[in-house]
């Protein structure tokens, strides 16, 4: 049996070439101390697909996993901070403050068919 949930969330990026150039090499080669972190914690694997500006991630995670308690350690540490400032320094201004993932809802799934 399968404990694992799929989570799947949405964020766009400011809309030029060189934020999006920037997040996709920070991506190409993230700091190993952020990969621990998420390894660490409740995050079983993360894909991130990218689109123009838009970005979807896959979450893997237990089944108790909760988003509103975050991905990664909380206090995050001072590299994973550093991390998350940059990747929001990034994301689309939204109202004033970066863009935040935001988790879809699914509404169709053929194995319920």
């Amino acid at each position: 049996m399968n404990n694992n949930k799929l989570l799947v969330l949405n964020i766009e990026l400011k809309d030029d070439k060189e934020s999006i150039k920037q997040y996709v090499d920070y991506h190409s080669d993230v700091w190993p101390e952020v990969i621990k972190d998420l390894k660490d914690g409740s995050i079983a694997r993360m894909r991130i697909y990218i689109i123009d500006n838009k970005l979807t991630m896959l979450l893997e995670v237990p089944k108790e996993f909760r988003l509103e308690d975050g991905i990664h350690t909380e206090p995050p540490s001072k590299v994973v901070g550093e991390w998350s400032r940059i990747m929001a320094n990034l994301a689309k201004n939204v109202g004033g403050k970066p863009d935040t993932w935001k988790e879809t809802k699914l509404i169709f799934d053929t194995e319920d068919y």
